[in-house]
């Protein structure tokens, strides 16, 4: 878990600012490249895209951020790449529950879907 921790940013610069929670948990903050802030996400009553739930997958390779609640709408899932000692990345893409026919018009909203890399532990 300890390798996602730490502060991530795109070249659109999104950044991602993951901590940890307990063991297999962490909390995942979204700021906007364009406005430098958190988004709001108008599918949970606009609230921010701050301090969101994200757990380790089963395979403890990546982890999968709530963007709506447990089980519903889509989340952001952060597969944790390493192919050199000297950059450390992370993959981003967004799932989402088939009944969920409205998740996708909200996907935007964390685009682009480009690699993340560690500026700040």
């Amino acid at each position: 878990m300890n390798r996602f921790i730490g502060i991530w940013q795109n070249n659109a610069g999104n950044r991602l600012i993951i901590k940890e929670r307990n063991q297999n948990s962490v909390s995942v903050t979204f700021i906007s490249g364009k406005t430098n802030a958190p988004i709001k996400r108008p599918f949970v009553n606009n609230l921010p895209s701050i301090d969101m739930e994200a757990e380790l997958d089963f395979y403890q390779t990546s982890i999968e951020v709530e963007l709506w609640k447990k089980g519903k709408g889509f989340y952001l899932c952060l597969h944790h790449d390493n192919y050199s000692s000297k950059e450390t990345e992370l993959s981003p893409g967004l799932s989402m529950h088939p009944e969920d026919k409205e998740a996708s018009k909200y996907s935007k909203l964390f685009s682009p879907l480009e690699r993340y890399v560690k500026i700040e532990e």
